[in-house]
């Protein structure tokens, strides 16, 4: 192990003794360990990022995304006192789908089930439901008011800032000593993704700041997602 390594038990632990009467983060370090086993998630890990834009759709089938380009802001610098997401964080739910399900099938997605990925329910459901998205919940309504409102948050409180720094060290360990490296870009993602389904949780629940729970919500709904059967559930929306 080199200088600046850690062994997993180090990271889990610091995890836990800081952030362990959190409900949900015991569940959510004991959901990235097994992930570390998950030949889907080494793949995932590995592989190119899809990068698509505004004009591949066709906004009148495509409600959601209209409503997210009208409300997301399209400046690609993240800075202090502006807003927190951008239409590219949304535009990374399609990529994590995109990649998790080509995985899990071990080819390439066909040009039917590439289009599937955005014109298919299940990035609403993602975002509208989180930890339910495979419920037999009725996909819930795109609501404008929504990504008004999760466009305008601009902050992680302290502690959800400090909770995200242990997170993003526990995969990037579990990555390194699993496989023997972590991916830049594939880190940047995930840590923006699961920032993006915080940022959900925090409009769903009435605020405009982040909290821990927050955070403990969007890496759950991130593992979930690696560990469902994504052509099956697909395939039935």
């Amino acid at each position: 192990m080199g200088f600046l390594e850690k062994s997993n038990d180090e990271v889990v632990g610091k995890v836990l003794s800081d952030f362990g009467d959190i409900i949900g983060v015991k569940e959510v370090v004991d959901g990235y360990m097994a992930l570390v086993d998950s030949e889907v998630y080494k793949k995932t890990a590995f592989i190119g990022f899809v990068n698509e834009k505004d004009d591949y759709f066709d906004m009148d089938r495509f409600p959601l995304l209209k409503i997210a380009a009208n409300n997301l802001t399209k400046f690609p610098l993240k800075l202090p006192f502006t807003p927190l997401f951008g239409i590219k964080d949304f535009y990374v739910t399609y990529s994590f789908i995109w990649n998790i399900w080509r995985c899990q099938l071990n080819r390439e997605l066909t040009l039917d089930e590439g289009r599937s990925v955005f014109y298919n329910d299940l990035a609403v459901r993602i975002i509208f439901l989180l930890e339910y998205f495979d419920s037999s919940q009725n996909t819930p309504q795109v609501d404008e008011e929504f990504f008004r409102k999760l466009g305008k948050i601009k902050k992680l409180d302290k502690g959800a800032k400090k909770l995200s720094d242990r997170f993003l060290s526990l995969r990037t360990t579990l990555q390194v000593n699993a496989f023997g490296e972590s991916p830049v870009t594939f880190g940047v993602n995930e840590l923006g993704w699961t920032h993006f389904l915080a940022g959900c949780s925090a409009v769903h629940s009435g605020r405009n700041v982040i909290g821990m729970d927050d955070l403990v919500v969007g890496n759950k709904v991130y593992i979930k997602l690696v560990n469902t059967d994504l052509d099956s559930l697909i395939r039935s929306l």
